[in-house]
């Protein structure tokens, strides 16, 4: 071989070289940013090449904010790229139930509260989900689902998948979904009530080809955290993580919560900010540590400066005394021991499944769970004695309010004195505000050490509106269809159920001399007042 020869293959093979080189090196880089290693694997390249901040011209992507916000992720520094989420796996890869490339059916037991997640099929065939999209020679989605993430986060998926937050879309059929979507408006609803609830993901057309699939802007984009997913599945992990970085701190802070509950019917983040609690967090948010990984964020060993509603709902507490601890868990209901949504508050019941396995426990076992994270920061006695004054008001709702508000708007519906359209009436609308704002701010004011939600915006409230504007409306209507007697006969009757008259609406007649002694020398003691 002669040296002309030899000259030349060393040439072209050393062009080779670097130009492999050059590849991996763009396609699988490893570079660092701000101090931290960014891996982007080739399967993801691409995706990076064109919607982010280099589009291989010279110039700016098409969305180079996302890949900014995918660069800042602890899944950057792990080497999950686009493709690990936006991609879908082969035909057949892996167990089906397991493959978001295929349809699943969930069903809801309400009674139980088991749910069940089965293949949808076309004969003997599983379904694929019609957004897939070839996209650049790869198959695509752009909904990614919980069945997506489940393939790395499989406990959390789990705990997310049995909890109440992914049936948040499952209240077709209630009056709050007939006053946003009728009274108030379609507009309403898909801006409104579907951003938190989540809704059923619709195409206006599925893909062909190269060609995305059109979703229906009715539905798309959301968020709702019980969204229905075009593979089936319910939910959605972005509603607290929020993409692209899916940060674990995002999902701790009390303000990611208060994106939905806040307001007039559930105002869990103004409690919290009015509480003790919020106001211990606002000073000591710096020194919490909030952005360690998971499993890495402990109550009671790596802080214990303030809570967040993820650190008494959610997170992990460190073992004390002759408490084992708690782990993580992403069912947000695990800990909670009344439920304060509906018109009279329960104490909700275990799930178990058919084997045996317990799902959720009962409400003494979550109020001991609950009562654990408590005690990393305050003594057995003022645990115990808050929920002594937590039941106290629960049980007052519901005894002198709640069960007579159902009692006698059901009377009302049933004599026809109210029609059957919902939230077309003034009753309807005052029966609904009084549980569905005034009751429950006074039951989560409770339950979240808000004083001023307990009470001026709570039972003040009403108070003022049971007595002196729904029961009189009731009489109202009674008397303008004739049955003003019968009315208040059993308005009469529903007061004075058991002891309820002498505990809770007999001061309507006014005081007598006694009992105004009695509250005199209440107040004396209790407050310590000179006459």
């Amino acid at each position: 071989m002669s040296l002309k020869l030899k000259q030349v293959i060393i040439v072209i093979l050393s062009v080779v070289i670097v130009v492999v080189l050059g590849y991996v090196v763009y396609t699988e880089k490893e570079h660092v940013l701000d101090e931290r290693k960014i891996v982007v694997k080739p399967d993801s390249a691409g995706c990076i090449r064109c919607h982010g901040y280099d589009d291989g011209k010279g110039g700016v992507g098409r969305d180079p904010g996302i890949v900014k916000h995918w660069e800042t992720s602890v899944h950057a520094e792990h080497g999950v790229g686009c493709y690990d989420c936006h991609g879908i796996p082969e035909a057949e890869a892996g167990e089906d139930i397991l493959n978001p490339r295929y349809i699943v059916k969930t069903t809801w037991n309400k009674e139980s509260g088991l749910k069940t997640m089965e293949l949808a099929r076309k004969g003997e065939r599983p379904l694929e989900r019609p957004d897939l999209w070839k996209h650049e020679g790869a198959e695509i989605v752009v909904d990614v689902s919980p069945r997506t993430c489940a393939r790395c986060h499989e406990r959390e998926a789990l705990d997310f998948y049995h909890s109440r937050h992914s049936t948040a879309s499952q209240f077709i059929g209630s009056v709050d979904n007939f006053l946003g979507r009728f009274a108030e408006g379609p507009g309403a609803a898909n801006s409104g009530c579907q951003q938190c609830h989540g809704s059923q993901v619709r195409l206006e057309k599925p893909a062909e080809g190269d060609n995305p699939p059109a979703f229906s802007a009715d539905t798309w984009p959301n968020t709702g955290i019980g969204r229905i997913n075009l593979d089936g599945s319910w939910g959605s992990c972005s509603a607290c993580h929020s993409r692209h970085e899916f940060s674990a701190e995002v999902g701790r802070r009390p303000e990611n919560c208060g994106k939905c509950h806040m307001g007039p019917d559930h105002p869990q983040i103004e409690i919290y900010n009015e509480s003790k609690h919020g106001i211990a967090f606002r000073k000591n948010a710096g020194d919490m540590g909030m952005g360690a990984p998971g499993g890495e964020w402990v109550l009671g060993t790596d802080y214990s400066q303030a809570p967040t509603c993820s650190t008494c709902h959610m997170g992990s507490v460190a073992p004390k005394s002759n408490y084992s601890g708690l782990d993580m868990t992403h069912d947000v209901g695990a800990r909670i021991s009344w439920t304060l949504r509906p018109k009279i508050s329960i104490q909700p019941k275990g799930i178990t499944a058919p084997d045996g396995t317990v799902i959720l426990k009962g409400p003494e076992e979550r109020r001991g769970e609950m009562k654990e994270v408590c005690l990393t920061c305050h003594s057995d006695t003022w645990v115990n004695n808050f929920y002594l004054q937590y039941d106290q008001a629960v049980k007052l709702y519901n005894e002198k309010y709640g069960k007579p508000l159902v009692a006698i708007y059901s009377y009302l519906k049933k004599e026809k004195l109210v029609d059957d359209v919902p939230m077309n009436e003034e009753m309807d609308y005052l029966f609904f505000e009084i549980w569905h704002h005034e009751g429950r701010r006074a039951r989560h004011g409770a339950s979240m050490m808000g004083p001023d939600y307990v009470q001026w915006h709570g039972f003040y409230e009403l108070s003022r509106n049971f007595y002196t504007h729904f029961l009189p409306l009731a009489v109202e209507l009674g008397e303008k269809a004739g049955k003003g007697r019968k009315v208040k006969k059993f308005i009469d009757a529903t007061l004075h159920k058991g002891d309820n008259w002498d505990k809770y609406h007999r001061w309507t007649e006014g005081l007598t001399s006694e009992q105004k002694k009695t509250m005199l020398e209440w107040e004396q003691k209790t407050y310590h007042s000179r006459k």
